[in-house]
């Protein structure tokens, strides 16, 4: 064996002896950092195949047809089941009726015994699924348990309508059955079609009471693969009846891809988070140590190792540091995987718990040993110069300036946080200002996209919801006239009404597309209420039309083009606009027309009122919506309206309101990984600056003057960090914000930074100056003699 070998082997033994603690502690701690990072990043690829997987599990419909709400109980499905797009056709049924004693519904249930198993099969998550020839069985979904607080072993007494029963007079004279409630489910359903909840009830319900009870029917299809939606609601209908409204479940997944992406985004930027705090605290740690080498490296070079002997001696070592990091990563990205998804996605996904994720374990695995090598590697390397000087840079540039600021003391603490010394005798400047700088850009961002959410949340103008409240008259005060006067005249005279408008809605075919058509009769109210526009103009001529952006979309058509309204005659589409959500349709599906021509298309092609026209009083609040508002018209209205209810949010925005406590958790993460960085590299200079200090000491300077370099230098940090991480931030944070508008639609408003920028700038001083504190005293304590005598 060479010499340079006998001596690698020895020092390897003995640094192995004295340092073997450390080594393993570096290994766990690199391997707990990497193996978050793995499970975050795997985390954050579940939750953008959450819904997807939940449709695979569940053969989830891609529409669902709704014979209900043109007045048909039961279409004839056969020639839309034949169509070639179509992969699968199910029916399923609406059940009104008492509840415990109330009126309300529906329950939901199948007709032919397709629904509920070859689509639309959900997912148990406790108890069992109903047993399908039973008459009394039912099932509910997480948000009716959450809601209503029904689960298993729960009953329901349920009382039909009959086949002749009116509901509007209150007369039900359906079976009376109480429904046992034997499982909670998962389904498609509670995410893009109904999220306040469903309860599914047996097949055999029907099959026993089917003659006895009333039931709308509709349908859920499963499409082929790469079938054109446009081409199905066409042959919809043509095929069951014309306008028939289709809802894509497929286009309806938006709402939940839109949450998910967010969370997804986030989970990256946790793992990007987490790879960068490995590489600035655990890596500063591992440069250290292997830096050491430097310390033994003339007396090796003396026996005659080369630059390489001595950067692979030290690497030898850290074998035992990458063997513990490997393991670490593995077991923690397994551990940690029983936590993710998180937040709206851990609601949907069917297979969340421990996972193990081949590919991205390994690749953490292969990153964290090359990581190991490069950094132990490098700083050997650097620290094993024969040339190696512990002295600080020439000052030039920024850094003289600094230096030359009086008092000197303010001028040597503030050029020390510009200190660029690498190896074993660095002072880890540069890694807090890295850190200073990625904490507040980070805490900005999350703050900034956070007030973008909360300001939709507070607006929901935004996704097109113009008014605060919907009063539904009683039948004897409709027609196609708009509702009476009398009751449009007792509403706008409420206290704290400031407006209120007669909304007509009925579904009409558009072009061969099923479109819920709308009018507005203003009635004279003070403050207009308007629907909200995207672009181009509301209608105000007999042969125009605004269209929503979906509904343009599907129908192949802008602003400037014409459309075929249900009678036949011929429309401009002058305007792209926003209109009401619900369950059947989407904020941005929609056709406003002016009340004349809404009133001739119903003459036209519903003259005896035997579909649906839903007609309501809208109503905007002069402090906005709140339900104590709403509440108090209800109460001053009374039995002269059927009901008073406040106006339906997109359930794009309830899904947000989901995902704000991500960005301000994650925000808190990077806030304390700032702190932590910066503190670590404020006391690691201390420490390595014991005997400039003592020099210092030794030539005058008094404790007071040690503890102002200390807080000079931190200020200029936090300084640095402030300037250069608050641009950045905001502009991040209004980037991903105006991402998420984009895709939900939401009209984009920037976000007011001001609100970060006031949070951050008092907070980053605070903190500076506290952790100024134990390393100030730290430094003022020197004794310069006991320093300098080994000098």
């Amino acid at each position: 064996m060479s010499l340079a070998g006998a001596a690698t082997r020895l020092w390897a033994a003995a640094d192995l002896r004295a340092r073997w603690r450390s080594l393993v502690v570096l290994g766990v701690l690199a391997g707990i950092t990497a193996g978050l990072a793995v499970a975050a990043y795997d985390g954050a690829q579940r939750t953008g195949t959450a819904l997807d997987r939940l449709t695979t599990r569940t053969a989830g419909a891609d529409a669902l047809v709704f014979g209900s709400q043109i007045g048909q109980t039961t279409p004839d499905w056969s020639k839309l089941a034949a169509e070639p797009e179509v992969a699968t056709l199910a029916q399923w049924g609406l059940l009104f009726g008492l509840i415990d004693g109330e009126f309300g519904g529906p329950l939901f249930v199948s007709m032919d015994g397709t629904w509920s198993t070859a689509v639309d099969r959900p997912v148990v998550i406790a108890g069992r699924m109903f047993d399908p020839t039973s008459s009394d069985e039912i099932v509910v979904d997480e948000p009716t348990l959450r809601n209503e607080g029904i689960g298993v072993g729960g009953t329901i007494k349920f009382q039909a309508l009959g086949p002749t029963d009116n509901q509007e007079v209150g007369q039900v004279t359906g079976p009376e059955v109480e429904l046992k409630v034997v499982g909670v489910i998962r389904s498609t359903w509670q995410f893009a079609f109904a999220a306040d909840g469903t309860a599914w009830v047996s097949p055999g319900y029907i099959a026993r009471y089917g003659s006895q009870v009333q039931v709308p029917v509709n349908a859920a299809v499963r499409l082929t693969p790469g079938s054109d939606m446009a081409v199905f609601r066409a042959h919809a209908s043509d095929d069951v009846a014309a306008g028939i409204p289709v809802l894509d479940l497929r286009g309806a997944a938006r709402r939940v891809r839109v949450t998910t992406g967010v969370e997804r985004t986030m989970l990256i930027v946790l793992a990007i988070v987490l790879v960068l705090a490995g590489l600035v605290m655990v890596g500063q740690a591992l440069a250290r140590s292997g830096a050491t080498i430097g310390v033994d490296a003339p007396t090796l070079r003396a026996m005659g190792m080369t630059r390489s002997d001595l950067t692979s001696t030290a690497l030898v070592p850290h074998v035992l540091t990458s063997a513990v990091a490997v393991v670490a990563t593995v077991a923690t990205a397994v551990i940690a995987s029983r936590w993710f998804p998180v937040g709206f996605a851990a609601e949907i996904d069917p297979d969340r718990g421990f996972q193990v994720a081949v590919v991205p374990t390994l690749v953490g695995a292969l990153a964290v040993l090359l990581a190991i090598g490069v950094v132990a590697g490098g700083a050997a390397w650097m620290a094993s110069r024969p040339d190696v000087s512990d002295s600080a840079p020439r000052a030039v540039g920024l850094l003289a300036w600094l230096r030359r600021l009086r008092p000197f003391s303010v001028g040597l603490g503030a050029g020390m946080a510009f200190d660029a010394r690498a190896g074993r005798r660095g002072t880890g400047a540069r890694a807090a200002l890295l850190g200073a700088v990625a904490a507040v850009a980070g805490v900005v961002g999350m703050v900034t996209l956070d007030r973008g959410i909360t300001d939709s949340l507070h607006h929901p103008e935004r996704a097109g919801v113009v008014w605060d409240a919907t009063v539904v008259p009683t039948a004897q005060d409709m027609s196609l006239d708009g509702v009476s006067s009398d009751v449009v005249e007792s509403v706008r005279a409420q206290p704290g009404v400031v407006g209120a408008a007669t909304v007509l809605r009925a579904v009409m075919d558009v072009s061969g597309t099923g479109v819920p058509v709308y009018t507005e009769y203003d009635a004279g109210s003070e403050e207009q209420i308007r629907f909200a526009l995207v672009s181009g103009r509301l209608p105000t001529a007999p042969h125009e039309v605004a269209l929503g952006p979906a509904s343009a979309s599907a129908i192949g058509v802008g602003v400037g083009d014409h459309v075929t309204l249900a009678d036949g005659t011929d429309a401009r589409v002058v305007g792209i606009a926003l209109f009401p959500t619900d369950v059947h349709a989407e904020f941005d599906e929609g056709a406003l027309v002016q009340p004349d021509t809404f009133v001739s298309l119903q003459q036209a092609v519903n003259p005896d009122m035997s579909e649906i026209v839903d007609e309501a009083v809208v109503v905007r609040f002069a402090g906005g919506p709140s339900e104590a508002r709403v509440a108090a018209l209800a109460g001053a209205l009374g039995d002269s309206v059927a009901s008073v209810d406040p106006a339906e949010v997109p359930l794009e925005l309830t899904n947000l309101r989901k995902v704000r406590t991500l960005p301000l958790l994650l925000s808190l993460f990077l806030a304390v990984l700032g702190v932590s960085a910066v503190g670590h590299a404020l006391f690691t200079s201390v420490r390595r600056r014991d005997r400039e200090l003592a020099v210092l000491r030794a030539l005058g300077a008094t404790r007071r003057n040690t503890r102002v370099i200390v807080g000079a230098q931190i200020t200029v940090i936090a300084t640095a960090g402030l300037l250069v991480g608050v641009p950045v931030g905001v502009v991040l944070g209004r980037y991903g914000w105006h991402r998420i508008t984009t895709r939900v639609p939401l009209t984009f408003v920037a976000p007011m930074a001001l609100v970060a920028v006031a949070l951050v700038v008092p907070a980053a001083v605070l903190v500076a100056n506290a952790l100024a504190v134990l390393p100030g005293r730290r430094a003022a304590r020197l004794d310069p003699a006991e320093i300098l005598r080994s000098e």
